[in-house]
This record gives structure tokens, sequence and C-alpha cells, in this order.
């Protein structure tokens, strides 16, 4: 500990540039492993250096700067100590407002990086609040960071925003805001759920519309007459199978007559994440007459096919077919308008789970 004590007065902004890299390259090395990053983060002093480092006129040194915070923040007790320090200290380091300016800028070299530290922070559900604070009046900017491939002239990908979008949607406020037709920040984000480029970015995506549809005050944005939020679920599970004229004129526009060359999503747990979403939309009378409506069970049996036989994912397909077996239930054998209105006890859970766990190993046999 001691040792470490003593890197920091070599880590002041006037320090000479040799010392102050060589003490922040061994603090970064320290990060890397559990022992060091307890050690970092009980020492104030340590990690006030480093928030000053980030702003260091040497490329290098502020380059390591960022990825020890990256690093310190990666679980949540890091994250928590990092975010509550640099609002503490004076003058007050804010650093998710840092960050956002960083990934706006389109010449920061850093932006990556930041976005990772922004990342973190924002998995921590009691730091959104805060950060959503900060983060709200640039959300459109980043939005359209995001959108862009090539907004970021220093080749930096900004596949992490995804991840920071889907974190603020833990939230009530978040989904509110993602929600909201004055942003449309939704519309700016659901292509990127069949990004075949980056499984950060697919997932991010996926994860957005995930919170989304678990709050049931959405679900009617969710089946608009555009069907743009629903063709983002389903197109990730659809292959290129041909479906009959009568089965294809349920389909959204987008999803009939897929090519030869159409692919399925190879992540199981983003398909999982997107079963999981369907079911959600089940909820009600009225979304589950969408949904068969628009096609839903005749994406999903042939899905349920391919998964069987190809993806070979045990937990993928019983959530396919959970989705299944409420679709192809009629309305009156349901005899219920919303499922979320059902009580399940702790008891009456467990022993589903507990069914649900010996069925899923039967599935693959």
């Amino acid at each position: 500990m001691e040792t470490v004590k003593e890197l920091v007065q070599f880590m002041q902004p006037n320090q000479r540039l040799d010392l102050k890299a060589v003490a922040l390259t061994h603090v970064l090395s320290l990060t890397g492993s559990t022992e060091g990053k307890d050690a970092i983060l009980s020492l104030d002093d340590m990690l006030m250096a480093i928030f000053g480092l980030t702003r260091d006129a040497n490329a290098t040194v502020a380059k390591d700067a960022v990825l020890s915070l990256i690093n310190l923040t990666a679980e949540e007790a890091g994250a928590i100590k990092v975010f509550e320090l640099a609002q503490q200290v004076q003058p007050r380091f804010a650093i998710a407002d840092v960050a956002a300016k960083q990934i706006s800028d389109e010449q920061a070299e850093l932006a990556d990086a930041w976005s990772m530290v922004l990342s973190n922070l924002t998995r921590v559900e009691s730091l959104v609040p805060a950060i959503l604070d900060t983060l709200e009046p640039t959300l459109l900017q980043l939005a359209k960071a995001f959108a862009k491939l090539d907004y970021n002239k220093k080749k930096c990908k900004l596949h992490y925003l995804a991840s920071i979008f889907c974190n603020l949607t833990q939230v009530s406020r978040g989904r509110e805001i993602c929600c909201q037709p004055k942003y449309q920040l939704l519309e700016k984000l659901l292509p990127f759920a069949s990004f075949e480029e980056s499984v950060v970015r697919r997932g991010g995506t996926i994860g957005i519309i995930k919170n989304i549809c678990f709050d049931v005050v959405y679900h009617d944005i969710i089946l608009n007459e555009q069907d743009d939020i629903l063709v983002a679920i389903l197109q990730p599970l659809c292959g290129p199978e041909e479906f009959s004229d009568e089965d294809n004129e349920k389909l959204p526009i987008e999803l009939q007559y897929l090519p030869e060359s159409k692919t399925r999503e190879t992540d199981p747990d983003l398909r999982k994440m997107l079963l999981e979403c369907l079911l959600q939309l089940c909820a009600t009378r009225r979304c589950r007459e969408v949904l068969r409506a628009k096609g839903v069970y005749e994406v999903l049996r042939e899905y349920h096919k391919w998964e069987a036989k190809v993806g070979r994912d045990s937990e993928c397909l019983l959530a396919c077919e959970n989705v299944v077996d409420i679709l192809l239930k009629k309305e009156e054998e349901i005899g219920l308008d919303n499922y979320h209105s059902v009580e399940v006890s702790a008891e009456q859970a467990d022993k589903f789970a507990q069914d649900d766990a010996a069925y899923v190993k039967t599935l693959l046999d």
C-alpha cells in the first residue's frame, strides 16, 4: 500500500512527463488485478490524480488515465466509489459530462475509451438517475454520434454507446425519454439490432428494446402501425425460409420474401433476449392479437426448427416455446386480459423455475 501511495506524488499535472508516464503505467498495470484495484480505490488522492491526468496534454498519459478508469469502474463497488468521489472533489470532476463531451467530439481520440467508462458507470442502476440528469441535454447528440458510423474522425467506433443507452433504460425515466417522440431515440437506435459488425452494438440495442418491453406502459408504442420495433425484434430471428402467400401477407413488409442469404442472430444470449421481448408483449389481449395478426407465430415456427437443428440452445428453445404456447391458445382458453395481473407466490415461482430447468435438459436429447 505504501508503495502505491508513493506513486501519487509523481502523478501531479506539473510533474515531469517521464515520471508521470512511468507512474501511470504502473498504476494501469495494477488495475488489471483485484488486489491492485482495491488498493487504488482505497486511496482518494490516487483517484483524484487519475482524474486530473485524463486531461493531460500528453496523449499517452491521458489515454492511460482513462484506461485505468475503465478497469476501476468494471465492478459495481468501484464504479460507485469513482463516481461519488468525482462528485465530491473540489473542483468537482464531472465525469459523466466529461465522458459525454469526449464521445460527442468528432475529433476525440479517446471517445471509445470514455464510452466504456460511461458504460461501466451507467451499469449501476443507483447511479443512473444522477447520470441521466447530466446526459439528458446531450442525448440527441449522442444518438447522432451512435447512428452515424463514421461520426468519429479518429476511427473510434462508439459501439459502447449502445450499452450506455441500454443501461439508461434500466430506470423508468430512461425508458420514458427513449420513447418520447421529440427525441426519436428509438428510431435512431433500432436499425442496429441486426448490426453484424459488432455484438456490443447489437446487444446494447436489443437490451434497450428488452427493457422497454418489460414496461407494459410502452407496449402500444412498441406495437405501432409502423411495425418498426416489432421488425427489429423479429428480423434477427428470421432466416431465409419461404412462407406461403397467406403467411407472407401477415408479416410486416420488411420481413416478406427475405433473401436466401438471410442469417439468424448468432449469439444465443441475444436470441433469448429477443424471445423474452416477445413473451413480455404477450401480456395483454390486445398485444397478443396484434402479434398473431403480424405473423409472429409463423416466424417462431420456422425459428424453432432452426434452433433445434442448428442453433441448438435449449434455453432459446424453451423461450420460444413459452411464446408459442401463448400465441396458439385462443383468448377464451387464456381467460384473462393481462397476465401481469396474475399473482404468483414465491413458492410457485420456484416450482416453475425447477420445472423449466428439468424440461430444458430434455430439449436437445
